[in-house]
């Protein structure tokens, strides 16, 4: 209990004494030690020593002169570090402070030393003296002082850069989530009242193939309803979802209506925005195969290079000159979030195919952050779409 109160009472004092342990680093250890070197060394530029003292007593000169700026300098980190560390940080004038009491302590330690080898105090040499030798340490640590002052500024900026640029990216990240989730939701209802005015359709035409189109459509909602909710889904669940759609709307068209899906099983893992397929196979039976009067749709899939393109083809009348400019709701949907996810890396694709009709083809990257995209860039091989 005795040792508890003990470090309870010098408890400030030991917060103190680990922050200056902290800051005497390797780095700002060897700073002082080069500088205290550079500084040893000055002695040594008359050429004229060598005429009246020999290498062994030079170098025994410049040891003890070494040693003695080694005393001072541990002496002055000491003091900066002691006074960094206590100084508070937002005080006013801070950094003028610190060099003024580093040049007062200097100016101590000059009158200490020169007292030590002049033994006491009463033969001491003039002032100007002891001011000029105190500057002369002095100095080399205030310049010191500076360069960490302006080093931890840079860091302090830099910190509050990288904050900033890291909140910047989650309020992007938060917005393109929110923009995300309205595209979706406009897609929601669109999807649901078409699939129920098909099956309202077939009820008053023909009600046995309209009591087959509600199991269809419930096998469709089953596999559709948990894409309109996520944010992420893979090509093989939206291949599901665009099966089950064409399966209910062959019902309603009949034999008007055929189709082929050929996409590679290696893929069904790959990443895929939710119910653009989908988008893509509904404009293909809307623009495409209902004004002529049905027709084939023929899905497919495949890699090229570092980009998976999923292509829908009709053959029927083609793209008339609004859906080739994009300005349908849903194909302006399809651009959207295609930026809004991937940005100028994906694109929606829409040309005409030979003899007629059309193709439309979402190319997205397969660099994208999931890890098991990666792992099907490496297994599928690369075979262009359809």
């Amino acid at each position: 209990m005795l040792g508890n109160v003990v470090l309870s009472r010098a408890g400030p004092h030991a917060s103190v004494f680990a922050r200056v342990a902290r800051a005497l680093d390797r780095r700002r250890l060897a700073a002082v030690g080069l500088v205290t070197v550079l500084l040893s060394l000055g002695g040594l530029v008359n050429p004229a020593l060598l005429d009246f003292f020999s290498p062994a007593e030079i170098a025994l000169a410049w040891l003890e002169h070494l040693a003695e700026l080694a005393v001072i300098a541990i002496a002055l980190l000491a003091a900066f570090t002691v006074l960094d560390e206590t100084i508070p940080r937002g005080m006013p004038l801070r950094l003028p402070l610190l060099c003024v009491l580093l040049l007062a302590w200097s100016l101590v330690l000059g009158v200490l030393l020169h007292a030590y080898y002049a033994d006491g105090f009463g033969h001491l040499p003039p002032p100007l003296r002891v001011f000029a030798d105190s500057l002369r340490w002095g100095l080399p640590a205030v310049f010191l002082a500076l360069i960490a002052d302006v080093h931890q500024r840079a860091l302090q900026t830099d910190s509050a850069a990288r904050a900033a640029e890291i909140a910047r990216a989650q309020l992007q990240q938060a917005e393109s989530e929110q923009q995300l989730a309205l595209l979706q939701a406009q897609i929601e209802p669109h999807f649901l009242f078409n699939m129920l005015g098909n099956v309202r359709r077939l009820y008053r035409t023909r009600p046995d193939a309209g009591a087959e189109a509600i199991g269809s459509l419930m096998r469709y909602l089953r596999t559709a309803l948990p894409q309109l909710r996520s944010r992420r889904t893979s090509l093989g669940e939206e291949i599901a979802a665009v099966r089950a759609y064409l399966d209910l709307f062959q019902l309603r068209m009949g034999t008007q209506l055929s189709f082929s899906i050929d996409v590679d099983p290696a893929l069904d893992e790959v990443e895929f925005p939710p119910m653009l397929l989908i988008t893509l196979v509904e404009n293909a039976i809307k623009h495409g195969l209902e004004p002529a009067g049905g027709g084939h749709i023929e899905v497919c899939a495949g890699r090229r290079r570092n980009s998976l393109e999923v292509s829908v083809l009709d053959d029927g009348v083609g793209f008339g000159a609004t859906a080739i400019s994009g300005t349908g709701v849903g194909l302006a949907n399809v651009r959207r979030q295609l930026l809004a996810r991937y940005g100028s890396r994906a694109r929606l694709a829409l040309d005409g195919h030979e003899p007629r009709g059309a193709r439309a083809t979402i190319v997205i990257p397969l660099d994208a952050p999931p890890m098991i995209l990666q792992a099907a860039t490496n297994i599928v091989p690369e075979r262009p779409p359809c």
